[in-house]
């Protein structure tokens, strides 16, 4: 296990992964690094990442993860950059779905990440031309500069990068935390900056204590073009992935992606299949996305077929109880089909349509059999 560690306050800062002294060196060796790594990693990686970073209470084991993407014998801070940018460059950059936000200790970055992973959307992070340090920060100091910018609505923080293509998306969920009961200035200087014409905005905060409807309605008094402005939501430092599904859940727009179908040919039958919406079903699905995959897949204890994937692919396991016609992801190299029930933690991956437990078990025979999968065009 990796006992070192780096402080978060020193070269590096957690959200922003970059080195005050020079940011396109930075970056440079990030992307050079980076592109030798080729273990995939999730969003939980990123998030027991920056648990140990912090020391906070980690409830399982990582002594067997490897964390040490630069090989330098220790976990730091220039690690979970790292993890990062592999996580946001496997990201499909083709959603209609934008998450746009800010985040300066890490907090909103983490509600940011659970939606991108549960909608499958782009990503923008706003960051600072002049970066904001621990001092720009300090509430009890009524002279720094997060106090003073806040103190003067006209203030509008200049941000370091551009995002292009706008027009594409058709919903931009909006996060920041909140400083002194509001959005930071620097939020003002993106929504002024762009045109969301046509374009669903749903705002949401991180915040101790105050609330999400000042900054809401300093929102709606900027003026700035939107089609829709929905009302947001707010959300504390321990908010778990589940509660942030469960406001998407309620959102009157299509924030989850369209269902990916897929085929899946066995024994001469041809069967169409729904894969779930998690990071492990985009991952396979990216697999089969251009050419069909063949998998020798055997009986096991009567209940499935198994078959090894030919990669690594993320998990996203879960207590499940299947049922005929699951397609679930085992150990993260592993799919199966069941056709009969189990109860285990898995990754589900998807559903055989429009089959009963019969007509799956009489398809799939017994014994070794080939599964060919592919993509529905």
């Amino acid at each position: 296990m990796f006992t070192a560690f780096t402080a978060i306050t020193g070269a590096f800062s957690v959200n922003g992964c970059d080195k005050t002294t020079d940011n396109t060196f930075i970056a440079s060796q990030i992307a050079n690094i980076s592109d030798t790594v080729q273990q995939d990693f999730t969003i939980e990686d990123m998030n027991n990442l920056q648990d140990f970073l912090l020391a906070k209470s980690i409830k399982e084991d990582l002594s067997d993860n490897n964390y040490d993407l630069d090989n330098d014998g220790e976990w730091s801070v220039f690690d979970l950059c790292l993890m990062r940018q592999k996580v946001i460059n496997t990201t499909e950059k083709d959603s209609d779905v934008l998450v746009v936000y800010f985040s300066r200790t890490g907090t909103t970055e983490v509600i940011a990440d659970y939606i991108i992973d549960i909608t499958g959307a782009d990503v923008f992070e706003i960051e600072a031309l002049v970066p904001y340090t621990d001092e720009d920060i300090q509430y009890s100091n009524s002279s720094c500069r997060a106090n003073q910018e806040q103190n003067n609505k006209s203030v509008r923080p200049e941000i370091a990068d551009t995002l292009e293509n706008i027009e594409q998306y058709d919903t931009i969920f909006l996060g920041y935390p909140i400083w002194w009961g509001e959005e930071p200035r620097i939020i003002d200087t993106f929504l002024e900056s762009y045109d969301f014409s046509g374009a669903t905005v749903i705002p949401f905060c991180t915040s101790h204590s105050s609330g999400l409807i000042a900054s809401e309605k300093n929102i709606k008094n900027l003026g700035f073009a939107y089609g829709e402005l929905l009302n947001g939501r707010c959300f504390s430092s321990d908010s778990t992935r589940e509660d942030v599904s469960d406001w998407l859940d309620t959102l009157p727009v299509s924030e989850k992606e369209n269902e990916i179908k897929m085929n899946i040919e066995v024994n001469g039958h041809l069967l169409t299949a729904t894969l779930a919406d998690n990071s492990s079903a985009k991952a396979f699905a990216e697999i089969i996305k251009y050419e069909p995959l063949m998998i020798q897949m055997d009986d096991y204890a009567n209940f499935e077929k198994v078959g090894r994937l030919p990669k690594n692919i993320p998990r996203n396991d879960e207590q499940i109880r299947t049922e005929a016609g699951d397609i679930i992801l085992y150990q993260g190299n592993q799919v199966t089909i069941y056709y009969d029930e189990n109860t285990w933690n898995f990754t589900r991956l998807g559903k055989i349509d429009n089959i009963t437990q019969a007509e799956l078990k009489d398809i799939l025979g017994t014994g070794s059999v080939s599964v060919t999968f592919s993509l529905m065009s």
